[in-house]
């Protein structure tokens, strides 16, 4: 089937790969689940970490101390640190458009302003779980100049901006695709700044919200109310 500008992105699969070989069960965990777990303890350890440390100051065998793991099992899924920071970007990024797409989907119905509000709030709710962590996977690692981490930040952007350009489609804007993307990079755009906002002067979150949110219907030439 086709997809057109009214489609939703494709979002990027967040399940667990298989082993690359099969070993024997660990008592009553198979060798697949185990893979499946310890893939995902060294994520997480990789997330706390750069959130409190950032992602230069974030090292292999800090990741595996903080899972509780060795280097040859991290070694086992990932090639390198910058690969499992990829992978971390990858699903995080996946998981906001997964929420960010469920909102839309409630909201549309409420018109242009709360649909916004909704859907960027839903998109900061995720980060603000852990600020530093998102500040860290767009400032440090997102500024690296490696291609793997470069064309991973790219796609990230290429999703989300195509996620708004639907929003906007489906809240009824009638502009021109060009025009539409112009639009959706305004409002990330702003909702990249609020993140800054959110840390510093949290009192004042809901009125940045409402601005970006008016923001956002005036850049899709959508009306407010």
């Amino acid at each position: 089937m086709s997809r057109t500008a009214d489609d939703w992105p494709l979002l990027p699969d967040i399940e667990e790969p298989e082993p690359p070989q099969e070993r024997r069960s660990w008592g009553k965990v198979s060798h697949s689940d185990r893979y499946r777990k310890q893939r995902g303890d060294l994520l997480r350890a990789a997330g706390r970490l750069a959130g409190r440390t950032g992602y230069e100051g974030t090292r292999v065998a800090d990741i595996v101390a903080e899972a509780g793991l060795s280097k040859s099992t991290f070694y086992e899924h990932f090639a390198t640190k910058e690969e499992c920071f990829v992978e971390l970007h990858r699903r995080t990024t996946g998981q906001m458009l997964r929420s960010a797409v469920d909102t839309a989907e409630e909201s549309i119905s409420r018109g242009p302003f709360e649909c916004l509000v909704a859907v960027i709030r839903a998109f900061i709710g995720y980060r603000e779980r852990n600020p530093r962590l998102a500040e860290v996977l767009r400032a440090e690692f997102g500024g690296s100049s490696q291609p793997e981490i470069r064309a991973q930040r790219e796609e990230n952007f290429r999703r989300t901006v195509h996620f708004f350009v639907a929003l906007g489609r489906r809240l009824g804007s009638q502009l021109d695709a060009d025009d539409l993307k112009l639009s959706a990079t305004i409002v990330i755009r702003g909702v990249t700044d609020i993140l800054g906002d959110l840390r510093r002067e949290p009192e004042t979150f809901d009125e940045r919200l409402a601005q970006i949110a008016r923001l956002g219907c005036r850049a899709f030439a959508l009306p407010e109310s």
